[in-house]
């Protein structure tokens, strides 16, 4: 049980650097794929959790950090991109192309309605901690058949 306990913290703790991050740590100590999705999520989400609930605070320091100029470039093309595709592009697809931490900071510095983002890279966590898993468990399963 004391094995299990350590693999739940150290996935939780890779999960909350990133998705890719905490999978590929569920599959190096031999966890169960559930197990590995499921707590690379958790990890994830906390993370987006904290970046969104502290919110303005979090605004201001990208915008002093990156310059108002250079955000405002950004934001226009990034405008055009959010009225053509939707804030569900960001939370549900950038999720897991870039990750939850600079999809959330993209979102903080750039959308004005956080909550409807809040949805969607929840549900973009969620969704692509399931599909890596998913994927590595059943890749790696195949190899194994195939090489035996």
């Amino acid at each position: 049980m004391g094995n299990l306990w350590v693999q739940i913290s150290t996935i939780y703790l890779a999960g909350i650097t990133g998705i890719w991050k905490g999978i590929s740590v569920g599959f190096a100590i031999d966890a169960h794929p559930f197990v590995t999705a499921a707590f690379t999520a958790l990890g994830s989400i906390t993370v987006v959790l904290v970046l969104l609930l502290s919110g303005e605070r979090l605004k201001k320091w990208v915008l002093g950090r990156f310059g108002e100029k250079h955000v405002e470039k950004q934001q226009g093309r990034f405008t055009r991109l959010m009225e053509r595709y939707g804030v569900a592009v960001l939370g549900l697809i950038a999720c897991g192309l870039i990750g939850p931490i600079l999809s959330t900071l993209l979102g903080l510095a750039l959308i004005k309605r956080t909550r409807r983002l809040m949805v969607f890279l929840l549900t973009g966590v969620v969704l692509w901690s399931g599909l890596i898993t998913l994927m590595a468990a059943t890749g790696l399963e195949l190899a194994s058949r195939l090489l035996t």
